[in-house]
């Protein structure tokens, strides 16, 4: 690479020359994309297109063409040559043409940044992500999480009454708990699936769609640290945690395109980057606010709001954790800071008198045990 390219970003994606195909790594600067090893394709003289075939999306130069079916590849282009490119990604959302006039003015003026440019700034793109999805209306949020969920193959699901209806009870009692979120529990309407799997886990999609697998309710050793969990996962649900991440993956024109009320295939996208991620990857900051509303909401329920942090020690001691001084690396923060944040928050906290689920713990394990 020539040292007066500057590279915003890299990734890889795939380069088509001469009738080959390869894989390749491809740098994002200001003026183009350069291919590792390869040509270089300014944004001025380039073309975006999408290949249906193969779910790619394709930058065509003059001599060679290079892609991406990574869901995220449209996120990277915007950011990086934006301005180049504006009108050619309208397009291929389907937005109208006159998106450069009234339409992009407007939503810069929403976004209340001073230039379409800062939208490559990371902080700044965030923010403008944050207030697309503020302006998404909760149904969006809905029909993502059907979408994922119709098609996830997670295991058999559980019917039994008993097991459900303990979940189901843990939502009840928390749902009138939670303050302060950007989407009030009360208009969620949560949809529980017990699932058959040895993970000791349990994830959340939009809309309020909760999968507990049955390794988590074997091993806790209360319905505490059940609802600890369940609470964290309601919370991602109220905080639009998910639908967040999809737009930081699929991009802020797609979620324009959402505000604009023209959908088309966009829904689909985010239900595939959904479903691939399952709940299981938000940032370090989601992970800690989904802690501190969880544990909040169980005390103000009369829950143990210690379960959580049992919770994490109990995967500590089964699983390990990330080593301290690589904490950086992982999207979760490391057990024992979670267990620390949770206490801190309930040492700062009136302790209301406690109330125990009406429930034979006992009783719904032994029901997992016969199956």
């Amino acid at each position: 690479m020539q040292d007066e390219f500057q590279t915003f970003s890299t990734t890889t994606g795939f380069l088509v020359e001469g009738g080959q195909r390869r894989d390749v790594v491809l740098h994002l600067g200001e003026s183009g994309l350069q291919v590792e090893g390869g040509p270089r394709i300014l944004w001025r003289k380039a073309q975006v297109k999408r290949d249906d075939a193969d779910q790619a999306l394709l930058i065509i130069g003059k001599s060679a063409t290079v892609g991406s079916t990574d869901p995220g590849f449209l996120r990277e282009i915007e950011g990086a040559a934006g301005n180049e490119l504006d009108q050619q990604l309208a397009r291929l959302d389907g937005l109208p043409t006159s998106w450069r006039g009234s339409q992009f003015l407007g939503c810069i003026a929403f976004f209340g940044l001073i230039g379409w440019g800062f939208m490559s700034m990371p902080g700044c793109y965030r923010d403008a992500v944050d207030q697309t999805v503020d302006s998404l209306p909760y149904s969006i949020d809905v029909s993502l999480g059907e979408q994922a969920e119709a098609t996830m193959e997670v295991g058999d699901t559980i019917e039994d009454e008993v097991v459900v209806g303990a979940i189901e009870e843990m939502v009840e009692r928390l749902s009138d708990h939670f303050q302060n979120t950007d989407v009030a529990a009360e208009d969620v309407e949560w949809q529980i699936r017990v699932v058959k799997s040895d993970q000791v886990n349990a994830f959340a999609l939009p809309g309020g769609f909760i999968t507990v697998f049955t390794g988590l309710i074997e091993d806790a050793e209360s319905p505490d640290m059940v609802a600890g969990v369940i609470g964290h996962e309601m919370a991602h649900v109220l905080q639009r945690h998910g639908i967040r991440r999809v737009a930081n993956e699929i991009g802020l024109f797609a979620g324009l395109r959402l505000i604009l009320g023209d959908t088309g295939g966009v829904l689909g996208l985010a239900g595939e980057v959904m479903k691939q991620a399952a709940g299981n990857n938000y940032s370090q900051q989601n992970e800690s606010e989904a802690d501190a509303l969880g544990t909040k909401a169980m005390l103000r329920s009369g829950l143990d709001p210690e379960a959580l942090a049992d919770f994490f020690l109990l995967l500590k001691n089964k699983y390990g954790d990330v080593p301290s001084g690589l904490a950086w690396l992982s999207t979760h923060p490391g057990h024992d800071t979670r267990v620390e944040a949770i206490r801190s928050i309930i040492e700062g906290m009136e302790q209301p008198a406690p109330e125990p689920l009406d429930l034979d713990w006992a009783e719904v394990q032994s029901r997992l045990e016969k199956r």
